[in-house]
């Protein structure tokens, strides 16, 4: 018997090696492998969830919540939830860092975040009118333009009230309507809010929305239903009642940079006197969060404005919205 040759034995394994290489590597498995990837990439429904309180090692040391997200295509997947998860919510996906092996190179992975604080039965339907929504961060002057238009077109324009969790405050001027936790909770369960999103906090449960019927019933009246809102609240509506729906206004601070904006946004918080320091750091880690989303979501935004001048902002929505102009 004829024993091979030790240059004809690794020229064999070599073939073998790039037979096993190639197998693996053949257009059907990629085939599978991308077609699961690009179903993990579409937006889906949480329908359960779990945290894990010890992450598995190379994961990092804080508590990993993992869902199972119902895709839109009828198939299922398990994901990494960024934020604090709901069953029945929206989400999307997005790419997040998964692990670092011990040689430091990083992986990234498939998460997903809320679209908006929606629950899954709350359907999209055909808007019977338009809402006004006035977007953007803590300080930058959402209430002062909103009272200012109502002030001017009472007839034609109404403000739509927030339902919120949180202690009533001296500042606050009607633009609230306070309810427990468990009543807030309750109108979710019933389907009643349209929009509504939990804003973090380290001093309070701060919970806020707005109810179907306080929208609708100004649409009854014939007018134009104003809302302030932030980057989840204007998602929520969007979700329920469609794009078409909303004349939507950015406001941003003045400032050429993010630090300058920042500023002058704690500047205004300061001056309103409304929060306490410990407060105002939550505010301003909100407001960062609301400046990306404007640069991520600039579909959602009709117009987005600098409130600088206000008499030119006010001018500028006038002009914009039908039956505001005369």
């Amino acid at each position: 018997m004829r024993h091979p040759h030790p240059r004809e034995y690794f020229v064999s394994i070599f073939h073998f090696s790039f037979f096993i290489f190639y197998s693996v590597t053949t257009s059907p498995i990629l085939h599978r492998a991308q077609a699961k990837k690009h179903r993990k990439v579409q937006p889906g429904t949480v329908l359960s969830w779990t945290t894990m309180a010890h992450p598995l090692a190379g994961f990092g040391t804080h508590p990993r919540t993992v869902g199972l997200i119902a895709l839109d295509d009828g198939s299922r997947a398990l994901g990494q939830l960024v934020g604090k998860p709901m069953i029945g919510q929206r989400v999307r996906p997005r790419m997040v860092l998964s692990s670092v092996n011990a040689e430091g190179l990083r992986n990234y992975d498939v998460a997903y975040e809320a679209m908006a604080h929606v629950p899954a039965k709350a359907k999209q339907k055909r808007f019977p009118g338009y809402i006004l929504a006035l977007t953007g961060p803590s300080g930058v002057g959402k209430t002062t333009v909103s009272r200012m238009l109502i002030s001017m077109f009472s007839a034609n324009a109404e403000t739509v009230p927030i339902l919120t969790t949180r202690e009533r405050k001296s500042g606050d001027d009607g633009e609230y309507t306070y309810v427990s936790k468990e009543k807030f909770t309750e109108f979710v369960r019933n389907g009643d809010m349209v929009a509504f999103v939990h804003l973090p906090s380290s001093t309070e449960e701060r919970w806020y929305g707005y109810k179907r019927s306080d929208i609708e019933n100004i649409w009854k009246k014939g007018r134009l239903p104003l809302v302030i809102t932030e980057m989840h609240l204007l998602r929520g509506l969007v979700d329920h009642y469609g794009r078409r729906s909303l004349l939507s206004f950015g406001l941003l601070p003045p400032g050429k940079s993010k630090r300058a904006m920042l500023s002058a946004l704690l500047h205004r918080l300061r001056i309103r006197g409304r929060d306490a320091e410990e407060h105002l750091k939550d505010r301003l880690k909100n407001a960062t969060e609301d400046l990306a989303f404007f640069r991520e979501r600039a579909d959602l935004f009709d117009k987005i404005l600098v409130n600088e001048d206000l008499d030119a902002v006010i001018e500028t929505v006038r002009q914009s919205v039908p039956g505001l102009q005369n």
